[in-house]
């Protein structure tokens, strides 16, 4: 299973905050074409259920600011899980 790093999940957060809704919509299909096992993330970001379509619908500022909340947690929690121990995806590239 391949989820969403947090390289992904920081360029989707900085689209938000930059409001290019043209250039988001283009990111989204393509990250959620890429990782279509990672539930967290398409939560968030994918399909007409997500935190981001709701955001769509109703331009409401409170679920655009859950939407950026959401996203900074499950950034700084994928940060932590690649940063060493035994949930590292390349088992050989650290002791």
């Amino acid at each position: 299973m391949v989820l969403a790093s947090y390289h992904v999940i920081r360029d989707v957060l900085e689209i938000i905050e930059s409001s290019d809704m043209e250039k988001l919509q283009d990111m989204c299909a393509k990250f959620c074409k890429r990782y279509p096992e990672d539930e967290e993330f398409r939560k968030i970001i994918c399909g007409a259920v997500s935190k981001l379509s709701e955001y769509m619908l109703s331009r409401d500022e409170t679920v655009l600011g859950d939407i950026k909340s959401e996203l900074r947690e499950l950034m700084n929690i994928r940060k932590m899980e690649t940063s060493g121990g035994d949930r590292l995806w390349y088992k050989d590239r650290r002791p």
